[in-house]
């Protein structure tokens, strides 16, 4: 028998084995292949842990230059607490910025 809380909420199903960037409430952008989801962890393999405050880059721009150049993983896999996730997106669905 599965366990309820081990099983990945409803919403967060169609991401599962997907590339994706994690933005939170602190100063960490996530991104990897959504492995698992509970209801405390998003568990990512092959994970870009990225500190923004170290980069100089926004967490946006780090996010295209993601999908442009592809993820460097700095992990092979990471946990993020979700109580911190403020969104989780496929990379795929970045849209390119507006040429000026």
């Amino acid at each position: 028998m599965s366990n309820p809380q081990s099983a990945p909420p409803d919403l967060l199903k169609e991401l599962l084995g997907e590339l994706v960037v994690v933005d939170t409430d602190a100063h960490y952008l996530y991104m990897g292949r959504l492995e698992a989801a509970d209801r405390d962890f998003l568990k990512l393999a092959q994970a870009d842990v990225h500190e923004i405050t170290k980069a100089g880059l926004s967490k946006e721009r780090y996010a295209h230059e993601a999908k442009a150049i592809g993820v460097r993983p700095n992990r092979k896999y990471t946990w993020v607490n979700r109580a911190r996730v403020i969104s989780v997106s496929r990379l795929e669905d970045i849209e390119s910025f507006a040429s000026a």
